[in-house]
């Protein structure tokens, strides 16, 4: 329930960040909503951030937040070594939590966490991928019958963001500059997106194999890996990328198809098609899908607040992602 007379959910987002931008424009799209403070240990960019979206109240300490508004949710946007305190946080005051991915840097944090939090307040893991528009339609033809029983499924993810340029700089890293420095990188950063959209499209999933790489004595994470998986009936699955591929930009460039009994589809970054017994194709248009995930996610989680719905990530759920990424370091170690 609101606290504010006129209906309108009152909310707060805490990281000022490069990623800031999307979910404050997704939050400026929700009716009947309004984001009424921002906090970053870094002031100056919350300013800037207030200053660009219309935001009132501008704080450094995240405790002094909670401590001097009256919320409804708070939205989670920083580094994934902050969640849980954050989460407690929220949780200490009755604040429900849109946190982004992943929940923990660890399975048995998350785990605990999840169960700390269970019944206290609502948690949705803000695992945005799923929701672009080409996934939702990949689901309504499995949904529907159009794909038949899905017997193998390949996805590739090249990007060239760490390579490092002429002028020495890496394009991922200048975005998101913990990059650099993160032991858990393409498994833990980018991955668990592709991994939670399978589960979505195709179910529970095992892990089968997994080789990973650090190619950069610079870099301290993983920066290609190929993974096995199967689905519940044993149909194979395969998930291969690399942030150091010369020539594929760093821009999202990802490629499915999922082969079917009846058709298969073929998913780009500029075209998205169903073939066989059923034939459909539509074009993809990365850089304006890349916000509706956030807008559809932000959206979703607003309905449910108002109207009591369960999460469709909710932090159970996404334990299952957690566990198959945690999975794969465990295979790759060994």
């Amino acid at each position: 329930m609101t606290r504010d007379a006129r209906g309108r959910l009152q909310v707060a987002i805490v990281g000022a960040g490069d990623i800031s931008q999307y979910h404050l424009r997704a939050w400026r799209k929700a009716p009947a909503v309004d984001v009424v403070a921002i906090c970053d240990v870094q002031a100056a960019r919350a300013s800037d951030r207030a200053a660009a979206f219309g935001i009132p109240r501008v704080y450094s300490s995240a405790a002094e937040m909670f401590g001097g508004e009256s919320l409804d949710a708070v939205d989670i946007a920083t580094w994934r070594e902050t969640h849980v305190e954050l989460v407690r946080l929220a949780a200490r005051h009755g604040v429900d939590v849109l946190c982004q991915k992943p929940l923990a840097p660890t399975l048995a944090e998350a785990e605990t966490l999840v169960s700390e939090v269970r019944g206290r307040i609502r948690l949705m893991v803000h695992e945005n991928r799923r929701w672009a528009p080409q996934f939702r339609r990949v689901r309504a033809w499995i949904d529907a019958g159009d794909v038949g029983e899905v017997l193998q499924c390949v996805w590739t993810m090249h990007r060239s963001g760490l390579l490092k340029s002429a002028e020495g700089k890496r394009a991922a890293a200048e975005r998101a500059p913990y990059m650099a420095t993160e032991k858990r990188l393409l498994l833990a950063e980018v991955f668990i997106h592709q991994l939670d959209v399978l589960r979505f499209l195709l179910g529970p999933l095992h892990m089968v194999a997994v080789r990973a790489k650090r190619t950069d004595p610079e870099l301290p994470g993983e920066t290609l890996a190929s993974l096995m998986l199967e689905t519940a009936a044993g149909f194979p699955v395969t998930l291969a990328g690399s942030f150091v591929a010369p020539g594929f930009g760093s821009a999202v460039a990802d490629r499915l198809d999922i082969i079917g009994s009846r058709s298969s589809v073929l998913l780009d970054p500029e075209r998205l098609e169903i073939r066989g017994n059923s034939n459909e194709r539509c074009d993809v248009d990365a850089g304006v899908e890349y916000q509706t995930c956030f807008d559809s996610a932000i959206a979703h989680f607003v309905e449910s607040i108002r109207t009591g719905s369960p999460f469709e990530t909710d932090a159970v759920d996404n334990l299952e992602t957690l566990r198959l990424v945690e999975r794969a370091y465990e295979l790759a170690a060994g």
